[in-house]
């Protein structure tokens, strides 16, 4: 298999959605984004993630979302496919846990190895450098798949590691979804201070994006251990509340959180959704967020989470992304010294401080 150029570095990507497009949106993400595309023959919202590619980009590790799919609710009954709607608490479980039989399902196949524990990791990583398979490491994104908070070891069991409470709203609080300039009120529901409250006694990692300000600060007053943003950019140079505050950012990485930087051309350059003749790349704009984010923070705190496929495709991509397997790119707008720090070593870093030792 042909090597990235950064030979054996582990590049880490903090979100991507890999079971929700092979679920819900029937992608098949054991062929290679070439193959994807030939088959689906789409003018928009081409694939730019498969297996495959995330191999040959030297992806070693990624943060794979478990998800309820789409409310009815949020997104009407005329929402296709309509099999990726819920509407009770029921069939958002339903829809995560197929999902996860898929991860599993690729990892007895060899395809992938699911990541559970500090153990794990490193055992990984020494398989990886010859084998080149990406390790999971199960993040749920909105938590309406969760019953009941007595449900939550069960999830644990399943080999789930990470929670954000919301995307849309949720019985656990209020979510902001892909964001809007009008700041949405509200924050956790009594529901939602229990299960951040269980969460941190098993264990988890809190993913604070997508949620209302309210909502974040409300979980940092409980003093939840183990806190990052798996995929957000900076507020000020994308003023809706789907990104975050610079008191925000130092708060999460006051905590030994990092940021996962996204790289949907809406996220990194606000006029692009009024005018998508502009040119977005990561050179001038992911370099931006990349930069704020560290002035803030420092370059510690500061990694990737791409959510390429994340209900967007090529063509709303910075124009140096092709595939998931060009993310070793970004290491071009950073620093040389903080660039293994960027693409690989803040994001292990905080697994081996957050995940447990051993099962």
């Amino acid at each position: 298999m042909e090597q990235p150029p950064l030979g054996n570095l582990p590049l880490v990507d903090a979100h991507l959605d890999l079971a929700e497009n092979a679920t819900l949106f029937g992608r098949s993400l054991t062929s290679s984004v070439a193959e994807i595309r030939t088959f689906e023959r789409r003018a928009e919202r081409q694939a730019t993630v498969s297996l495959p590619d995330l191999e040959r980009g030297g992806i070693a590790v990624a943060f794979a979302t478990v998800t309820a799919g789409f409310l009815a609710e949020d997104v009407g009954e005329g929402f296709e496919p309509r099999s990726a709607l819920y509407r009770t608490s029921e069939e958002a479980e339903a829809q995560a846990l197929t999902q996860i039989r898929l991860y599993e399902g690729w990892e007895e196949q060899g395809r992938i190895r699911l990541l559970k524990s500090v153990n794990d990791l490193d055992h990984h990583l020494r398989l990886w450098r010859a084998d080149r398979r990406p390790g999971l490491v199960l993040l749920m994104e909105g938590a309406d798949p969760i019953v009941h908070v007595s449900d939550l070891p069960g999830w644990w069991q399943r080999g789930l590691r990470m929670i954000g409470l919301t995307f849309g709203d949720t019985r656990y609080g209020t979510g902001v979804g892909g964001g809007s300039s009008t700041f949405k009120e509200g924050g956790l529901t009594p529901r939602g201070f229990e299960l951040l409250e269980q969460m941190a006694d098993l264990g988890f990692i809190w993913d604070i994006s997508h949620l209302t300000d309210e909502g974040v600060w409300q979980g940092l007053d409980l003093g939840f251990p183990r806190v990052c943003a798996s995929h957000a950019n900076a507020r000020a140079l994308a003023p809706t509340d789907r990104h975050l505050s610079d008191e925000v950012i130092r708060a999460v990485a006051e905590r030994g959180g990092v940021i996962g930087l996204v790289l949907y051309n809406g996220f990194l350059e606000p006029r692009w959704s009024g005018d998508r003749s502009l040119s977005v790349t990561l050179d001038e704009h992911l370099r931006r967020h990349a930069n704020h984010v560290a002035s803030v923070c420092g370059w510690e705190h500061v990694g990737i989470g791409s959510d390429l496929d994340g209900g967007f495709g090529l063509e709303e991509s910075p124009l140096e992304v092709d595939t998931v397997a060009d993310l070793y790119r970004v290491g071009s707008i950073v620093p040389a010294a903080v660039r293994e720090a960027v693409l690989s070593a803040n994001w292990l870093r905080f697994l081996r401080s957050s995940l447990p030792r051993t099962l």
